[in-house]
């Protein structure tokens, strides 16, 4: 039995003439009674009562109706189901992220634009550190990530890197303390100070590198606390336990007990990356990074 056996059926069940269902299904009339003899043979049922006035249909042809319409749509629902996916207007889109990506805005905007453009794509997004995030790329686990580092990621074979943005650092501390009553701070007036900084090893290197920028420029600070996440490293500065550097777009939390100064030193910017699967990657994928960054080039590594 193929489906258009039971086009056929339907067409003739919804005419009970042959001749104006033949004319509607575009076939002539003899070819349209011969199927319906097959498949009516095919069942070992016959599904209409003939007679030279008319064409009815029998009690199991009513109830084969019913299911023929009911096949015929969830066929029509499977072809346009396979022709969405394809479009990347269904499916499944797994993202991994560091902490601060969210408030990045083109970030921000990306994920928002994406859900309300394809609302029926199912979005997965995932927390990782850098280590956890080159994993989970090279398991395939996620197709794209944000990751932030002040220089080039190193990831694994078959991943791609685009730069998304390059932002300015800003030191952060409570109001009252002294350098607060300053515009902008150099790497020199942080010599001695506490900091509360991120894990070394956590974020694309970003303390390891921020070490480095404030050892050219003649600081050396003493590390109070190093920490995991974005909420503790803010609430220990709120606390006094010492000052922190972080990305301009962090500034979008504006804690209350916190005050946000540039800092004025050379060099002194953070890179966010977006890395993505390079082969196999699905349309949903290709469509975030259309929404990301739709006019740059991918390098791959």
């Amino acid at each position: 039995m193929e489906l258009r056996h039971l086009r056929y059926f339907v067409g003739v069940a919804e005419d009970l003439h042959f001749g104006r269902a033949a004319a509607r299904l575009g076939i002539s009339q003899p070819p349209l009674s011969q199927q319906i003899m097959a498949l009516e043979s095919e069942l070992g049922v016959q599904l209409f009562d003939r007679t030279s006035r008319a064409v009815t249909l029998t009690d199991a042809g009513t109830l084969f109706l019913r299911e023929a319409r009911a096949t015929l749509a969830q066929a029509e629902r499977a072809v346009i189901v396979a022709r969405r996916a394809a479009l990347g207007e269904l499916g499944e889109l797994a993202i991994g992220f560091n902490a601060s990506a969210p408030f990045v805005p083109a970030v921000a905007r990306a994920i928002h634009d994406f859900r309300i453009a394809y609302p029926e794509v199912h979005m997965t997004l995932s927390e990782l550190s850098e280590d956890g995030l080159r994993s989970a790329l090279a398991a395939r686990s996620i197709e794209i990530g944000f990751l932030r580092s002040l220089r080039e990621p190193e990831l694994p074979p078959g991943a791609a890197t685009r730069l998304l943005m390059r932002e300015g650092l800003v030191v952060v501390m409570r109001p009252d303390h002294p350098l607060a009553a300053r515009k902008a701070i150099g790497a020199c007036d942080l010599d001695g100070q506490a900091m509360v900084v991120y894990q070394r090893g956590l974020i694309g290197g970003f303390t390891e590198d921020l070490l480095r920028l404030l050892s050219a420029g003649g600081a050396e600070p003493i590390i109070a606390q190093e920490v995991r996440e974005v909420s503790t490293l803010f609430g220990l500065v709120a606390a006094g336990i010492g000052i922190t550097i972080v990305a301009r777009s962090l500034q979008a939390l504006q804690s209350a007990g916190l005050v946000y100064r540039d800092f004025d030193a050379p060099d002194a910017n953070s890179a966010m990356w977006i890395v993505h699967q390079q082969e196999r990657l699905s349309e949903p994928a290709r469509h975030f990074l259309e929404a990301v960054i739709p006019s740059r080039e991918t390098r791959e590594r």
